[in-house]
């Protein structure tokens, strides 16, 4: 059976906002935000990843912020 041609998706996005407490706590934080839809809210979603970062980094220790997807290529199997 041959392949069919690739077809590559790709999850959610999600970002990740992490801290602590302050430099010697052992309390942490850490938030996630997922949007779903266009590419135009990823780009939302970054925007308000790097204002959390900065208004949180003023309050807290280690803040930082991570951005994170899967991806997904997938191919089928023809019948000939």
């Amino acid at each position: 059976m041959p392949l069919g041609d690739p077809q590559t998706t790709q999850s959610d996005v999600t970002w990740t906002v992490s801290g602590r407490l302050n430099a010697n706590s052992t309390t942490s934080f850490q938030l996630h935000i997922t949007t779903e839809g266009t590419p135009a809210s990823e780009a939302e979603g970054d925007l308000l990843l790097q204002q959390l970062v900065d208004v949180l980094s003023n309050r807290f220790a280690g803040v930082s912020g991570t951005k994170g997807f899967t991806s997904y290529t997938t191919r089928s199997m023809a019948l000939t």
